[in-house]
């Protein structure tokens, strides 16, 4: 009968070390999965707080080009309304009809090649705007690809 006890203790030492080898093993992997979560919530949150500041800038950069090409056109039209005064005046002093259209053919080429070199001008310009203000996005979907492509060959 003595032998009872000490294998009903044996078992009990064996049971209480086996529950303490599991719950120890189960507390480490929940350790690590926590760990895991919150490297993963930083990884995201910082992701997602550079993916706002390449729009933020991206943002800067149209509202700077806008400003530009704004007060380009502005200046076009100011430099075309004189020119247009000047060369009205220029026609009231017309002393003949063949000059009075002479005087407005020679405006109207002028007003179109102006006007043409202009839009080109500020088509480039756009262009350069469009190019630099999408510069921060395009970044950032090359991140996305290059997370995606990491995370993919984990």
């Amino acid at each position: 009968m003595a032998t009872a006890p000490k294998t009903a203790a044996r078992a009990t030492k064996t049971a209480t070390e086996a529950f303490e080898q599991v719950t120890a093993g189960a507390s480490e992997a929940a350790r690590e999965n926590i760990d895991r979560s919150l490297a993963a919530m930083s990884e995201a949150s910082s992701f997602g707080k550079q993916n706002i500041e390449a729009w933020l800038a991206s943002a800067a950069v149209a509202q700077k080009g806008f400003e530009a090409i704004s007060a380009r056109t502005v200046a076009f039209q100011k430099e075309a309304l004189e020119k247009h005064v000047a060369a009205t005046k220029a026609l009231m002093t017309s002393k003949s009809v063949q000059e009075f259209v002479e005087k407005q053919n020679d405006y109207a080429k002028t007003s179109f090649e102006a006007y043409v070199a202009e839009l080109t001008s500020v088509s480039d310009l756009v262009q350069g705007v469009a190019k630099e203000a999408i510069a921060p996005i395009n970044d950032r979907v090359n991140a996305v690809g290059q997370l995606i492509q990491t995370n993919v060959a984990r």
